[in-house]
């Protein structure tokens, strides 16, 4: 994928890079911990009625970018749906972020630490 995840001391820093930044417009999407209102490592299923701002969505499953649904502002980056991690975000740019890990529980669980410590 073109989306490295990283957790920072106080955000989680995705970092953008290809083919994905140019249709995102934009190297970096940051999101603060105290903005994460719940965490969960899930099966997610793309609503096809989705209007994507900017980014892409390609008929193999990849999915990265800015996605309007149901009055709600996503951030994507996933393909494998089966290792999704789902935040839901308050105060952010963002309602929700959907982000795809080999480890999604683990990765899950280690956001979950670092919103406790702030």
């Amino acid at each position: 994928m073109s989306i490295q995840v990283n957790l920072d001391k106080h955000d989680i820093v995705l970092h953008i890079s290809g083919l994905t930044a140019l249709a995102n417009l934009r190297k970096e999407v940051r999101i603060p911990y105290d903005s994460i209102v719940n965490v969960r490592a899930e099966h997610f299923e793309f609503p096809w009625s989705a209007v994507k701002r900017t980014g892409i969505a390609m008929p193999n499953g990849y999915k990265a970018g800015h996605f309007l649904h149901a009055g709600q502002q996503y951030f994507m980056a996933y393909r494998d749906a089966d290792q999704a991690v789902v935040l839901d975000l308050k105060g952010c740019e963002f309602d929700k972020a959907v982000l795809q890990s080999g480890e999604s529980g683990q990765l899950a669980e280690r956001i979950m630490q670092h919103c406790a410590l702030t």
